[in-house]
């Protein structure tokens, strides 16, 4: 089982997925989901801290695409640099840095699992 670190920007999205790895017996290294509709501007710095030592500490990165994102790019680029292992989900193209050989893209969010083992 691995320890992993789920990075997106559609809340819904990332509590599925994360939901779905803890039942299949993962372990989520951050849930930056839960309470984040209520944090306030002083409590950014911490999160970020918060979150980049879960990148540290994940055995692999789960990227939720989206083409309008931000923030989940930084802790894919942190797992990048870390040489961990990304699964990029939802992302049909090629780009230069998905191409790195610990980079596996899949098609939807149902293929995650498969791309685990």
């Amino acid at each position: 089982m691995f320890k992993i670190y789920v990075a997106g920007k559609n809340l819904k999205r990332a509590q599925s997925v994360m939901e779905m790895l803890k039942q299949n017996g993962h372990t989520i290294t951050f849930d930056w989901v839960t309470g984040i509709e209520n944090e306030k501007d002083e409590d950014q710095p911490q999160r970020a801290i918060d979150e980049r030592a879960a990148v540290q500490q994940a055995d692999l990165l789960v990227y939720l695409w989206e083409s309008d994102q931000e923030s989940a790019r930084y802790e894919a680029g942190m797992a990048m640099g870390l040489n961990k292992r990304i699964i990029v989900s939802g992302f049909k193209s090629k780009l230069f840095f998905l191409s790195l050989p610990e980079v596996t893209c899949v098609e939807s969010d149902m293929d995650i699992l498969s791309a685990l083992s």
